[in-house]
C-alpha cells in the first residue's frame, strides 16, 4: 500500500474567530523541495471550506493568519498607519490550493494525537507553512514537537497568545517595538526588517539560511527558530524577501 504524503493533523473551529479550518502535514512520501527550509515536514493551516486563494480576497485567510500586517485585507490599515504594507509571499494559488484540494476529495487520512507523534518522530516539523499555528490547538504542535528532532514557527498573534506557546514559536516582529513588546512577553521575536543587517547587536543575529549570509544553512540544520526550546538564546532578523 503506498504510504499517503499528508495527513490532516487538525479540523475544528480557529482558534482566532472559531471559523472552520483544517490543518494538514504534507512530506512524507515526497520531501519537500524548498532549499531555504531543507527537507521538513511541511503544515498547511487553511479553511476548510474555502479555497485559500479564494478567502485571501475575501478576507476570510483572518481564520488562520488573523490581523497578521502582511495579508491583502490589511492593506488599507497598514498604510492608514504610515507604514509600507508588504504582501505575504506565500502563493495560495499554489502549494496551498494543491493541498485544499487533495483535502476536498479526501485524500489524507486523519492522524490521532500520538499518530502525529510517532509521524514526527525524528523529522524537522516546519509549523504553518502557510498559516499561523495559533489558530489550532497548541496540543497538535505539541504532539509533533515531543518526537521530531526540531522545528520552526512563527506567530504574529504572539499578544494573544499564552507563554506556553513562547516554547514553540517565535514572535513575528516587523518593527523594533514589536520586538521588545514581545521580548516583555517571554517570546523570542523572528523580525524582518528593509535592509541585510539590521540586527540589533546582542538581541538579534542574522538569519544563517538568509540571501544576506549567502545561506550559510537551511532551517533544517539551523534550529534557531524553535522559540524558547532552541539553544539559541539571542532572536533572529532577516532583510524582507
Amino acid at each position: 500500500m503506498t504510504k499517503p504524503n499528508g495527513y490532516i493533523l487538525y479540523e475544528g473551529p480557529s482558534g482566532i474567530d472559531g471559523q472552520p479550518i483544517v490543518v494538514i502535514a504534507t512530506g512524507f512520501a515526497n520531501s519537500s523541495a524548498n532549499a531555504k527550509t531543507g527537507d521538513m515536514i511541511q503544515t498547511w493551516i487553511i479553511r476548510s471550506d474555502i479555497a485559500p486563494h479564494h478567502a485571501v480576497k475575501s478576507g476570510d485567510d483572518a481564520s488562520i493568519c488573523g490581523q497578521c500586517p502582511h495579508r491583502p485585507a490589511m492593506r488599507e490599515t497598514v498604510t492608514a498607519s504610515g507604514e509600507a504594507f508588504v504582501p505575504c509571499y506565500v502563493k495560495t494559488f499554489q502549494a496551498p490550493l494543491s493541498v485544499y484540494n487533495g483535502y476536498q476529495r479526501g485524500i489524507y487520512p486523519r492522524a490521532t494525537m500520538a499518530e502525529i507523534a510517532s509521524l514526527c518522530e525524528g523529522r524537522m516539523v516546519r509549523f504553518g507553512s502557510y498559516g499561523d499555528p495559533f489558530a489550532a490547538p497548541i496540543g497538535i504542535w505539541q504532539a509533533a514537537a515531543s518526537k521530531a528532532l526540531g522545528w520552526t514557527g512563527y506567530t504574529h498573534q504572539w499578544r494573544a497568545a499564552g507563554i506556553d506557546w513562547a516554547r514553540l514559536v517565535m514572535a513575528s516582529a516587523d518593527s523594533l517595538a514589536d520586538m521588545l513588546a514581545a521580548h516583555k512577553r517571554g517570546f523570542r521575536t523572528f523580525r524582518v526588517t528593509a535592509k541585510p543587517f539590521e540586527n540589533v547587536k546582542g538581541l538579534e543575529t542574522v538569519c544563517p539560511a538568509s540571501k544576506e549570509k549567502a545561506a550559510a544553512t537551511n532551517c533544517a540544520t539551523c534550529r534557531a527558530c524553535m522559540g524558547t526550546a532552541s539553544k539559541a538564546r539571542v532572536s533572529v532578523q532577516i532583510a524582507r524577501h
